[in-house]
C-alpha cells in the first residue's frame, strides 16, 4: 500500500510539473541505469554517478525555473534539443564514475598496506616469541593431542 501511495504521488506530481520532470528524466538517465548495473548492498557507485549527475542537470532545471515563461514545455523541449545540455548532463555523470573508481582503488591500495603492515607486524611478535621461547613456538616440534610437545625417542 504505501508502494502504491508513492507511486501515485510521484505520477501526479510529474504530470503537474511535466516541463521539470521531462528535463530531469532524460538528464539522470545515466543514475537510472547505473542503478540498473549496480548490484552491490550499498550501491555505492550509483551514489556517487547520482550526486553528480543532479549536479550537472540543476543548472538546466534552473534555467528552465527562471526563463520569462517559467515552467513551460516548449521551453523544456528547447533546452534539451541542445547537444551541449545532453553532453553536459552526461560528461558531469561520467565523472561520477569516475570518482567512484579512483576512490575505490585508492581505498583498496590503503588496505593493502594495511594488510601488509599488519603481516609485518605479526611476523616481529613471532620473531620474539622464538627467540623468547626457542623453538617451541615455530611450528617444528611434534605436539601430542593436548599441544604439549611429544619427546622423540632416539632409539
Amino acid at each position: 500500500m504505501k508502494k502504491q501511495l508513492i507511486l501515485v504521488v510521484a505520477l501526479v506530481s510529474a504530470m503537474l510539473f511535466a516541463p521539470t520532470s521531462m528535463i530531469f528524466f532524460f538528464g539522470m538517465m545515466p543514475t537510472i541505469a547505473c542503478n540498473v548495473i549496480d548490484r552491490t548492498r550499498q550501491k555505492s557507485r550509483t551514489i556517487s554517478v547520482g550526486v553528480m549527475n543532479f549536479a550537472g542537470v540543476m543548472p538546466f532545471l534552473l534555467e528552465l525555473w527562471l526563463s520569462p515563461a517559467p515552467n513551460s514545455i516548449d521551453h523544456a523541449i528547447s533546452i534539451m534539443m541542445e547537444p551541449k545540455t545532453i553532453i553536459i548532463m552526461y560528461c558531469i555523470a561520467a565523472t561520477g564514475y569516475a570518482i567512484e573508481a579512483a576512490i575505490t582503488g585508492m581505498v583498496a591500495t590503503m588496505m593493502q598496506q594495511r594488510a601488509t603492515a599488519r603481516l609485518k607486524q605479526i611476523d616481529q611478535m613471532l620473531a620474539e616469541l622464538q627467540d623468547r621461547w626457542n623453538y617451541y613456538v615455530d611450528g617444528s616440534v611434534t605436539l601430542d593431542d593436548f599441544g604439549f610437545p611429544v619427546e622423540e625417542d632416539d632409539d
